[in-house]
């Protein structure tokens, strides 16, 4: 009872110095301080995904906090996968089956004195480096067909992550190759757009992030053209790096990149309607952490195409818009979930940061107990990377 009781105090401070201990948002912070989570750390986490380990398995949960990815076990404890090396943050952290063999790969991006990618896959029952690190980006998305494709953007000493954006392939000697290039406007960032691949009776719709972060559908015969924008901000951009580079002239520059939560784009119930799982969120003032930025999240939100852009169909609880990242997560019990990664606290002078590994009724967006699917202990991962 004590600790619980020192948990929502810790909680409740830290609501208040964020702005938003007042209001639906107050509730909402207690109601994820009630609720019995699949994990806690004293970490911030900054990667969660899921997917398959072996052919006809049950759906995995992934977390990315420091430098390890870990595999959160409902009912059980929880397992180190991977470590990113020595002296780097991992970033970034998506899944998809890219060779169709029924098991998920990995992309993992990582920040020590540059930003890499790596491709992750299981070989002998363990996880380990499929190619040597991209000097760049790498995503893990749904193309226009619905085929889950490795995407590429190059980081250069002028304008990094402002390339050309490309196919990457995987070769048989073990490097990633650029592909043909998906004809995206110039300066597109990476991790700013994405398909709802199309069906029988719908073609398929190429939506964007913009800087202002409101959403836009853009048009796939000439992607410049804006043919719909959402009214408001919709998308939160929850981490922030900088990085420094050489200018044109040889100069030394500072670069500040944010990236929001990957989007997860899926057909959930097989009816070839594809829906995009997102967190959305406000801008708000950024808190220093080392050599990043963590920003506010949001809440989960998931939207269709409609006949003008996208609409929402449901939205998660506010959870203080601390929502890092999220993912859809099929249980063994055959219901389907949302897991949301929640910051609750923000490294303070004398205390470390914490997240929770929160569960949303897919259905509803509501709060759900970890219980109704078993819990695992709290972990203290190593974070001395952080």
């Amino acid at each position: 009872m004590k600790r619980a009781l020192s948990f929502l105090v810790a909680l409740g401070l830290w609501a208040a110095l964020s702005g938003c201990a007042h209001g639906k948002a107050a509730d909402a912070i207690a109601r994820a301080a009630a609720e019995e989570a699949l994990w806690n750390c004293q970490c911030l986490v900054s990667g969660l995904a899921t997917g398959f380990d072996e052919v006809g398995g049950e759906q995995r949960i992934w977390v990315a906090a420091g430098r390890e990815v870990t595999r959160v076990v409902p009912g059980g404890e929880p397992v180190v996968e991977w470590r990113a090396p020595r002296f780097t943050q991992i970033l970034r952290l998506e899944s998809g089956d890219l060779d169709g063999d029924g098991v998920d790969e990995w992309v993992v991006m990582l920040k020590a004195n540059s930003v890499r990618s790596v491709l992750i896959g299981r070989r002998e029952g363990r996880r380990e480096a499929l190619a040597m690190p991209w000097n760049g980006y790498l995503r893990i998305m749904l193309d226009a067909e619905a085929q889950p494709t490795l995407v590429g953007q190059g980081s250069s000493g002028h304008r990094p992550f402002f390339g050309p954006v490309h196919r990457i392939e995987l070769s048989e000697d073990g490097k990633l190759r650029k592909g043909a290039p998906l004809g995206l406007p110039a300066g597109t960032p990476l991790f700013d757009f994405f398909w709802l691949p199309g069906s029988e009776a719908a073609p398929a719709r190429l939506f964007s992030l913009e800087p202002s972060d409101q959403l836009a559908e853009r048009d796939l015969r000439s992607p410049k053209a804006r043919t719909w924008r959402s009214d408001s901000r919709i998308v939160a951009r929850p981490v922030e790096i900088e990085r420094e580079f050489r200018g044109y002239f040889g100069e030394q520059q500072d670069e500040f990149i944010r990236l929001a939560a990957p989007i997860e784009v899926s057909d959930p119930d097989g009816d070839g309607v594809f829906e995009a799982l997102l967190v959305g969120g406000t801008a708000k003032s950024a808190v220093v952490f080392e050599t990043m930025r963590f920003h506010q999240g949001g809440d989960v939100r998931l939207l269709a195409a409609s006949d003008r852009g996208l609409v929402e169909l449901r939205r998660s609880a506010l959870l203080g818009r601390a929502v890092a990242a999220a993912s859809s997560w099929s249980a063994g019990n055959g219901r389907r979930y949302w897991v949301a990664a929640v910051w609750t606290r923000h490294r303070a002078v004398f205390k470390p940061p914490e997240s929770r590994l929160l569960l949303l009724d897919a259905a509803s967006g509501d709060l759900v107990s970890a219980l109704a699917v078993g819990s695992s202990p709290p972990r203290q991962p190593d974070d001395g990377q952080q």
